[in-house]
């Protein structure tokens, strides 16, 4: 029997900086706020949650630039300008899950949160919190699955 921990790796567009995990995340997801779709250039984000002893940066550390916004923290590669992370706290570090599917890693996302401030809907099953589930520290309010898919105003 294996007892080796899943390993995951990725990197940047430009291949400067690499960024490995291991085991598996405690969370994923997709999220709707309005930082997240600014940061990405894109309606919803990926997100996987590792605890921060998982997440490593084995290559280009010196490569890498932050910004603080409130409880994020995020990373990315000043030379390219690809977002790899965003250490929330002392104790994860999200590490956004498009980064790592070159390595053999599948986002398996939970839920979706902050649907208030969706201007995507995606009918697919899955929870969608207002903000946060309960145990992220947030309200646990649910919203309904929208009737249809593609983008909205919000004003419909």
């Amino acid at each position: 029997m294996s007892t080796n921990p899943e390993v995951y790796e990725g990197g940047c567009l430009c291949g400067g900086v690499k960024v490995k995990v291991v085991g598996p995340p405690v969370g994923a997801g997709l999220c709707h706020c309005e930082s997240c779709r600014t940061w990405h250039a894109a309606p919803v984000n990926a997100y996987s949650i590792w605890p921060n002893e998982a997440v490593r940066v084995t290559q280009g550390e010196e490569l890498l630039a932050n910004y603080q916004s409130g409880i994020s923290n995020r990373h990315w590669c000043r030379h390219c300008g690809s977002g790899l992370m965003n250490r929330l706290s002392n104790e994860v570090t999200v590490v956004y899950a498009m980064v790592l599917v070159g390595s053999g890693y599948v986002p398996q996302p939970s839920c979706h949160i902050f649907c208030e401030e969706s201007v995507f809907d995606i009918q697919d099953g899955l929870p969608k919190y207002f903000d946060l589930p309960t145990e992220l520290g947030g309200s646990g309010e649910m919203v309904e699955e929208p009737s249809r898919t593609g983008m909205h105003s919000g004003s419909d």
